[in-house]
């Protein structure tokens, strides 16, 4: 995937959804950066490290950026704590320059195990939520809720977002932020009017539900990138409560273990979703920097 040669210059963009699926490989970093993201994967077989990762952020202007644990790592998060401290602790002034996590927590981790997370720089939990899929029964996902609302941490949630009306209620009374995947992930039913979507904007206007503007191709019926029905999903949410969007990039996208997207042209996607101006400039930087606590 070229990234081309544009970015966004004007200001730092915060990265809302990435992750990190290895530690940096004994080759040197500064030869990476002649790589474009995903171009010749097989010849330069990608660990999706660090290193390759700060190519793209160097590519969009990306200065922050929020890590999530991936699904292969379970409950281990030793590179992804890694990656943070590298990133914070980082005196070259490379992109990222600042990096926070969500983690994935086992129901019987400790307190002390939180409380390391939170030090090294954890800002939230994933909640996979997703009918058939779910990592937690509901009861005990509402108690982890409460748990990690002690550390000031928010709920990431997965759910298909056509089943948002049969948990809205539930989900109203849980404590802080929660944080929808994917433009909502809408798979079953990709209708304005369905009662899921519905549903959403009720739980966004309840102050609730902040929502990830990313990896379209996942509510696609198709795995399009530029999906009419998934795209008036998101111009609809983007019209609806422009301040409680943010934007991710979903890099590596781990969904497609072949022929990975175009990074820079689903960047300029959302622009168009987003034609405004300072509109833009809320979603891809202001709200995440208000919500994270990011700087940019």
């Amino acid at each position: 995937m070229n990234l081309g040669d544009g970015g966004n210059s004007e200001y730092g963009l915060i990265d809302c959804h990435a992750q990190i699926l290895g530690l940096q490989n004994s080759e040197d970093e500064n030869n990476l950066g002649e790589i474009d993201p995903g171009k010749d994967i097989e010849e330069k077989k990608p660990d999706f490290s660090l290193p390759e990762y700060r190519v793209l952020c160097d590519k969009l202007s990306i200065t922050g950026t929020v890590l999530l644990q991936p699904e292969d790592c379970g409950h281990d998060h030793e590179i992804l704590i890694k990656t943070i401290t590298d990133v914070n602790q980082n005196s070259e002034k490379k992109t990222p320059r600042s990096a926070v996590g969500i983690a994935t927590l086992d129901l019987a981790a400790t307190d002390n195990e939180l409380e390391h997370l939170k030090a090294s720089g954890f800002v939230g939990a994933q909640f996979f939520m997703k009918a058939g899929e779910n990592k937690y029964q509901w009861d005990d996902a509402e108690r982890l809720a409460w748990r990690i609302h002690d550390l000031g941490w928010h709920v990431d949630l997965k759910i298909d977002g056509s089943d948002l009306h049969e948990v809205e209620q539930r989900l109203a009374s849980w404590p802080g932020y929660i944080i929808l995947h994917h433009i909502g992930l809408f798979l079953r039913t990709k209708t304005l009017k369905q009662r899921g979507f519905k549903a959403l904007t009720r739980l966004i206007d309840r102050d609730k539900i902040w929502v990830k503007l990313s990896a379209p191709y996942n509510s696609s019926r198709k795995g399009l990138i530029n999906d009419p029905e998934v795209a008036d999903i998101a111009r609809a949410l983007i019209s609806w409560a422009p301040e409680r969007m943010v934007w991710g990039t979903n890099w590596p996208h781990p969904e497609h273990s072949d022929t990975k997207p175009n990074d820079f042209e689903l960047y300029q996607m959302f622009c168009d979703w987003i034609p405004e101006r300072s509109r833009r400039k809320m979603i891809l930087s202001e709200n995440p920097a208000t919500l994270y606590g990011l700087s940019v």
